[in-house]
C-alpha cells in the first residue's frame, strides 16, 4: 500500500508542474485561457503524463464490477472525441465521456490541493460562474470543495482580462481596416423601498463593438476623406458642384435603371429575375412545407445569385459601454470620441491624442459606422452643423455610415403591417390577414393589431405566406388535372421536377400581382371584377417580398437585398415611412456615384456578417449590437446591489470573452446533448380542408 500511495503522489507532484499547462496565473489572465476544449486537452495530457493516476482513478469512478462488464470497450478515440458536439453518442458512449470528465474534475481537485496554483480548471469554472452571477457565497463553497478559485482570484482574473480586451480594441481600430456599431440602451435601476433620496434610477447609456473589415486588399483604399471632402455640398469652399436636391432628383433615375434590370426578363426567359426568386420560393414553400415533398429536397437549389458575400466567420470586438445618451447629437458626437479614445485613433495634435503611446492618426481615412435611422439622423446634423470647421475629425468627414439592414428588415416588416393589418378597414374582409390570424393565432388577434412586435409580424408573415402558397399550388394542380383534388394525390402522382418549376412559375403569372396584372384586373368592368382576387395577389406579392428580403439577407446576398430596396422604397412611401425612403435612395445614390469602384466592394463585402461562418447564416450588423444589448444589460449585468451601470460598464468589454467561456464549458461538460432537434412544421392539413 505504501508503494501504491509513493507511486501516485509522485505522479500527482509531477503532474502539478508548471510544464504540462495546468497552472492559472489571474492576474496575467488572457482570453485564449477561455477557447478551446479544455476537457478534451486535460484528458490526453493526463492520461499521456501520468497513465497510472489515470486507471486508478478512472477505475474508482467505475467500481460498480456488474455495470462494467456490461459496458462494451468503447475506443480511446471515440471516448476523447468531445469536440464535435453533432455526434449521437449513444447510452454506453456518453456514460464513458461523463466518467472521463469526472476523472479529469477528481484529478484537477488532487492537483490544487498539491499546488495552488494548479489551478486551471477551476479559474474557468470561477469565471463561468462570475459570468453567470452567481451569488458569492456559492462560489465561496464550490472554491472550499475545489471547484472554483477564490472570489480575490477571480476578480484579478476579470480585471486582467479587460485589460486585455481594451488592448484589443486597440489593436483592431489602429490597423484602420475596422468598422464601429453602436446603438443605445436602457436600463431601469429599480429599488426595493423608493423614498425622495433614492428614486428610481433611469439610465441610458450606448454599446458599441468594433468589427474587423472583410476582403481589405489594399487598405488606402479606405485613404479617401479628403477626395470626398472636395466634392461633398457641406463643403462651404465647394464652387459649381451639384446640390443636394439635384442629387436627389439623379437618384430617381438611378432607381429607375435598377429597376428595369431586375424586373425586365431575358428573350429566352418566361418571368424577369425577380419573379423567378418567387417562383424558386413557392416551390421551396412545396418541398419543406407541403407534407408530401420531402422527397424532393434534393433537387432544390438556390435561387440565382447577384452579389454574395464569401463565406467567413466574423469577429467582433466588443468596446466598453458608455454611460451617453445616444439618442441626441451631442450624445453621437460624444460616442464617436469615446470610441476613438477607446480605439487609440484620432487626429494629430488633437485632445487626447497620444503618439508616444501608439495612437494612430486617422484624419485621412473613412471609417465605417453602422447603425438604425435615427443614428444617421443625428450624424447628418452634426456634419451640416460643423462643415466650418478646420480639421477633418470635428468635420466628422471620416464617417461613411451604412444603414443597419436588420432594423430595414424591421422597418419592412412594420410597412408590411401597416398595409395589411393596421388599417380598420383590412380587417373587414373576410378573407383579410386578420381573419388568417384569427386561424394560426387565435388568441393573438387583439394583439396583432394593436401592437404586435417584430418577431409576432415575421412569424406570421412566414406562416401565413406558406398556408396562401399551398392553397395555391393546390388549386394549379387540380386545374392541370381535375383529379389532383388535393396535394397528397398530386404528389403520389410522382411529378417530375421540371414539372414543379414550370408549376411554380405559373403560379407567379396567376397568383402573384404585378403591374401589367394589375392593370389588365382592374380594367376588368365593375360587375366582373374580383377584387378579393386582386387583394390576394398583392398580399401575395408583398409576401414574397419580405420573405425574398429574409432569405437574401441570411444567404449573404447582398445584391439581392440591393435589389430589394426598390420596391420597399414604394411601399415606405406609401405607408408613411418616408425618412426610410429617403435615407435608402440617399443612400443608393452614394453607392452609385459618391464611392470608388473599391470601396464599393468593400461596404458590400462588410453589410451584413456571419458570427458562426455556417451557411445562411448572415445577419446585419445592428442584429449583433442589439444581441450585445441582451448580454451587456441582461446576462451579463450583475443581481441585486451588484446590478449598477458601473458594474455593467466594466464587464460590456468581456462579453464576448464570456460566450466563448460559456460554449468551452457546454462542450466539455456535454450540457448541450440533450437538445431536442426542432422541425420545421407542415401546412397541407391547415389549408386543405
Amino acid at each position: 500500500m505504501d508503494i501504491a500511495k509513493m507511486a501516485l503522489r509522485r505522479d500527482i507532484t509531477e503532474l502539478a508542474k508548471v510544464k504540462h499547462g495546468f497552472h492559472f496565473n489571474a492576474s496575467k489572465a488572457a482570453a485564449s485561457y477561455l477557447e478551446g476544449s479544455f476537457m478534451h486537452e486535460a484528458a490526453e495530457k493526463m492520461k499521456t503524463s501520468s497513465p497510472t493516476l489515470w486507471d486508478f482513478v478512472h477505475s474508482l469512478l467505475d467500481a460498480n464490477d456488474s455495470r462494467r462488464r456490461t459496458t462494451p470497450n468503447i475506443d480511446s478515440d471515440v471516448e476523447m472525441e468531445l469536440e464535435d458536439r453533432e455526434m449521437d453518442l449513444g447510452d454506453f458512449a456518453r456514460n464513458a465521456t461523463l466518467l472521463t470528465i469526472k476523472t479529469v474534475i477528481t484529478i484537477s481537485i488532487f492537483l490544487q490541493s498539491t499546488n495552488e496554483r494548479c489551478n486551471y480548471l477551476q479559474s474557468i469554472l470561477g469565471i463561468f460562474y462570475h459570468s453567470t452571477s452567481v451569488p458569492e457565497k456559492v462560489i465561496e463553497t464550490l472554491a472550499h470543495a475545489g471547484l472554483s478559485i477564490s472570489l480575490s482570484l477571480i476578480h484579478n482574473a476579470i480585471s486582467s482580462l479587460s485589460r486585455g480586451a481594451s488592448a484589443k480594441i486597440k489593436s483592431t481600430m489602429r490597423s484602420l481596416t475596422a468598422s464601429f456599431a453602436y446603438d443605445n440602451f436602457d436600463i431601469n435601476f429599480k429599488t426595493a423601498q423608493p423614498t425622495l433620496e433614492h428614486q428610481l434610477t433611469f439610465v441610458s447609456a450606448t454599446s458599441a463593438t468594433a468589427i474587423p473589415l472583410f476582403g481589405v486588399d489594399d487598405p488606402s483604399v479606405l485613404r479617401c476623406s479628403e477626395a470626398f471632402w472636395l466634392q461633398d455640398p457641406l463643403n462651404p469652399e465647394l464652387t459649381g458642384g451639384a446640390s443636394a436636391q439635384s442629387g436627389m432628383d439623379d437618384t430617381r433615375g438611378i432607381f429607375r435603371d435598377l429597376m428595369r434590370d431586375d424586373a425586365k426578363k431575358a428573350r429566352e426567359a418566361r418571368l424577369s429575375p425577380w419573379l423567378m426568386r418567387f417562383a424558386w420560393h413557392i416551390h421551396d414553400i412545396l418541398v419543406k412545407h407541403g407534407e408530401h415533398f420531402g422527397h424532393l429536397e434534393k433537387e432544390l437549389e438556390e435561387p440565382e445569385p447577384i452579389d454574395v458575400i464569401p463565406l467567413h466567420k466574423t469577429s467582433q470586438v466588443p468596446c466598453r459601454a458608455m454611460k451617453i445618451k445616444q439618442s441626441t447629437t451631442d450624445g453621437n458626437i460624444q460616442v464617436l470620441d469615446s470610441l476613438f479614445q477607446q480605439g487609440g485613433i484620432g487626429e494629430s495634435g488633437g485632445k487626447g491624442f497620444a503618439a508616444e503611446y501608439g495612437d494612430v492618426d486617422m484624419s485621412e481615412w473613412v471609417i465605417f459606422v453602422h447603425g438604425d435611422l435615427l443614428t444617421k439622423e443625428r450624424i447628418d446634423s452634426v456634419q451640416e452643423s460643423r462643415a466650418i470647421e478646420d480639421s477633418p475629425k470635428r468635420r466628422f468627414q471620416y464617417v461613411v455610415f451604412l444603414p443597419g439592414l436588420f432594423h430595414y428588415k424591421i422597418a419592412c416588416a412594420d410597412a408590411f403591417w401597416r398595409t395589411w393589418a393596421q388599417p380598420k378597414e383590412a380587417r373587414t374582409d373576410v378573407n383579410s390577414l386578420y381573419e388568417h390570424v384569427g386561424i394560426l393565432r387565435p388568441d393573438e388577434t387583439g394583439k396583432f393589431v394593436s401592437n404586435p412586435g417584430f418577431r409576432r409580424v415575421h412569424d406570421v408573415i412566414h406562416h401565413d405566406a406558406w398556408g396562401s402558397m399551398l392553397d395555391c399550388w393546390r388549386l394549379e394542380a387540380e386545374a392541370r388535372n381535375p383529379e389532383w383534388t388535393s396535394l397528397k394525390i398530386f404528389s403520389e402522382s410522382k411529378p417530375s421536377w421540371d414539372l414543379i418549376t414550370e408549376m411554380s412559375e405559373s403560379i407567379v403569372t396567376k397568383y402573384v400581382a404585378t403591374t401589367p396584372k394589375l392593370s389588365d384586373l382592374r380594367d376588368e368592368p365593375m360587375q366582373e371584377r374580383d377584387e378579393q382576387f386582386e387583394n390576394q395577389c398583392l398580399w401575395n406579392r408583398d409576401e414574397l417580398l419580405y420573405i425574398e428580403l429574409c432569405h437574401a439577407m441570411n444567404a449573404g446576398d447582398i445584391g439581392r437585398v440591393e435589389a430589394s430596396f426598390i420596391p420597399w422604397t414604394y411601399i415606405f412611401k406609401a405607408t408613411g415611412k418616408h425618412k426610410y425612403a429617403s435615407q435608402i435612395l440617399r443612400f443608393m445614390k452614394d453607392l452609385r456615384d459618391k464611392y470608388p469602384t473599391e470601396l464599393r466592394k468593400i461596404i458590400r463585402m462588410n453589410w451584413l456578417i456571419n458570427p458562426t461562418g455556417k451557411l445562411h447564416a448572415c445577419r446585419g450588423i445592428d442584429w449583433l449590437v442589439e444581441r450585445n444589448n441582451l448580454y451587456t444589460k441582461v446576462i451579463h449585468a450583475g443581481g441585486s446591489s451588484n446590478k449598477t451601470i458601473e458594474h455593467i460598464i466594466k464587464e460590456s468589454v468581456l462579453i464576448e470573452m464570456y460566450r466563448e467561456c460559456h460554449t468551452t464549458i457546454e462542450n466539455g461538460f456535454i450540457s448541450n446533448t440533450a437538445q431536442s432537434v426542432t422541425h420545421l412544421p407542415t401546412w397541407s392539413k391547415h389549408y386543405e380542408n
